[in-house]
């Protein structure tokens, strides 16, 4: 096979691997039920239903904004039933994060293409990463690491074409990016920025560099107000319960036992070990967040398949120990900073269990063991994981790599235990599954299974809100220069709004004619014509739709100005 053909056929591999994963996690997972959502949700709800009460957390605001834009975008079923809306947030939530998890997949690729890896074995590794655990979890929960993983890749890889080129354009292109990370959470910002300087170091101090990111400040500065305004807290002022007012102690950073680790594997045993934790929750669920979730995930998962999480223990240490050691035996520098971005998340969730800097707030519950959660650091363990994937040489053999392929695939999809195909029938599937149906499909869908509402049909929105019995004989007439419509008895009376005014209706044809004039289910309205808030963020608008330009104006350079500059590896 012609190399050109090699990598179609692992794009369109990747393709549907990715939407089939989506299509699965989707429908067995809810967001609305997942963990934290109850303390994220409320930027959502900020957003959503137009809640003008401070927040009271201290995140910053931008990624909830973008998730709150596929609310907006997927809502029109609301208009019906508001029983659509938990299908609608948790879609929102998972599709929103898809798109970004592609955005970074792509990141990723043009990074490790830029720095000479072989398109076919980067696509190759990409197929992994797809899948990699600490990132399929982090696309089926409201929280911002997912923004980072889609935008840090393209913040490094802008950053090695400025200081290889010195072109000014990079740095234009690099800003919004930053600037849309930094005020993320306290956290992030460490990571990021303890990642930067590891991976570039006194390039960080070049003076035109310097000056230029000294004058984002002020603008860095407006951000942090702005978020100030819609919580109530700066992303300094760390809002935690009082049970995680602990210091971790040097036992619990170095502890390590085999058979403990495998007797008992289950979310809050393994507390006295971080390695434990670590090593039990990279390559599964550790902390019941996702697929082991006790009320989250359908499939009946909880607490955890004890065969599944022996298995990915003995994954997890194989995986942590030969990274560590291929990265002792790297010559090329480049690689090597960048394979270490995994370890130096662990690093920061040490920093911050045992409290080394006083001035920032105790966060370690020593019941649970947390934080040391590998969601917190995903988006640097999946460097560690790429360089550990493009040092597995024999998956550059097509025969080896289709097999590794099945098992890993194979394995994640036994992890998750998805519901059995029968169980999509029941109606919370199937509202699920039609929510999530581009109208375009409806008609071919819509004749083989029958769905309780409609609403992408002319007509099928006014027959879905006045659903129900009726007489049919009971129709409007005219009565001194107006329309008449007797009550129908049949009729279940209805409340209808258009967002200002309220009608009770009482008759089929008068609930018709009030939703062909704009009026929808009333019940709905708290979650429909909710802009006010946008207006408070205007700067993380702006700045966020930069970061995506920026992003778009790269690969529109790649594509068409061919612009990329290939790096050999023997130069670092």
């Amino acid at each position: 096979m012609k190399t050109n053909q090699k990598n179609l056929f692992l794009l369109l591999i990747i393709f549907f691997q990715n939407l089939f994963f989506f299509f699965i996690t989707y429908l067995n997972y809810d967001s609305m039920r997942g963990t934290d959502f109850d303390r994220y949700g409320k930027y959502l709800n900020y957003f959503v239903k137009n809640d003008i009460q401070s927040i009271g957390l201290e995140s910053g605001v931008s990624y909830f904004y973008f998730i709150s834009k596929f609310f907006e975008l997927l809502s029109r079923p609301i208009l019906i039933s508001s029983i659509y809306v938990e299908p609608i947030y948790s879609l929102s939530i998972q599709l929103g994060n898809f798109l970004l998890f592609i955005l970074g997949l792509l990141g990723i690729f043009y990074l490790f293409d830029y720095l000479g890896i072989d398109k076919t074995l980067n696509l190759i590794c990409l197929s992994f990463l797809s899948i990699f655990p600490p990132v399929l979890g982090a696309r089926l929960i409201l929280k911002p690491e997912i923004l980072v993983f889609a935008f840090l890749p393209w913040l490094i890889l802008l950053y090695y074409k400025y200081f290889d080129t010195n072109k000014f354009l990079y740095l234009l292109f690099a800003a919004p990016i930053l600037l849309t990370l930094s005020p993320l959470k306290s956290s992030i910002t460490f990571m990021v920025g303890l990642s930067l300087v590891i991976l570039f170091k006194k390039d960080l101090l070049n003076k035109k560099f310097l000056i230029f990111h000294i004058l984002l400040i002020p603008i860095l500065g407006a951000l942090i107000v702005e978020n100030y305004e819609v919580n109530g807290n700066y992303i300094w002022e760390h809002v935690i319960n009082e049970n995680y007012l602990n210091k971790a102690s040097f036992s619990y950073i170095f502890s390590f036992s085999i058979s403990e680790i495998l007797s008992n594997p289950f979310r809050n045993n393994l507390s006295g070990s971080m390695l434990s934790i670590i090593f039990a929750d990279t390559f599964n669920d550790y902390w019941q967040r996702y697929w082991y979730h006790r009320d989250g995930w359908s499939g009946k998962n909880y607490p955890g398949n004890l065969t599944y999480i022996r298995i990915s223990i003995f994954i997890s240490i194989i995986f942590y120990f030969l990274s560590a050691f291929f990265i002792y035996k790297e010559k090329n520098k480049r690689f090597k900073d960048i394979a270490t971005l995994g370890f130096v998340g662990i690093i920061a969730l040490i920093i911050n269990a045992i409290n080394l800097f006083p001035f920032l707030t105790k966060n370690f519950n020593p019941s649970k063991g947390d934080p040391m959660k590998t969601h917190l650091f995903s988006f640097l363990l999946v460097f560690t994981f790429y360089y550990f994937l493009l040092n597995v040489k024999y998956l550059k053999n097509l025969k080896i790599f289709a097999l590794v392929f099945v098992v890993f695939n194979s394995y994640i999809f036994g992890l998750l235990n998805p519901i059995n195909f029968s169980e999509i029938k029941e109606p919370f599937y199937l509202n699920k599954l039609h929510v999530a149906m581009p109208c375009i499909l409806s008609d071919s869908v819509e004749s083989r299974i029958d769905f309780s509402d409609k609403w992408c049909g002319e007509g099928d929105l006014e027959l879905s809100i006045c659903n129900g019995e009726f007489n049919a004989n009971i129709t409007p007439y005219v009565k001194d220069g107006f329309l008449i419509y007797e009550n129908d008895i049949l009729f279940d009376d209805r409340n209808l709004t258009n967002g200002n005014n309220t009608v009770t209706v009482g008759n089929f044809y008068e609930c018709k004619s009030y939703v062909e004039g704009g009026y929808y289910s009333q019940s709905s309205e708290i979650f429909l014509n909710n802009s006010e808030n946008e207006k408070r963020i205007i700067f993380n608008k702006l700045i966020l739709f930069a970061s995506f330009l920026s992003v778009l104006c790269y690969i529109v350079m790649i594509i068409f100005r061919k612009d990329l500059i290939k790096v050999d590896r023997k130069n670092y």
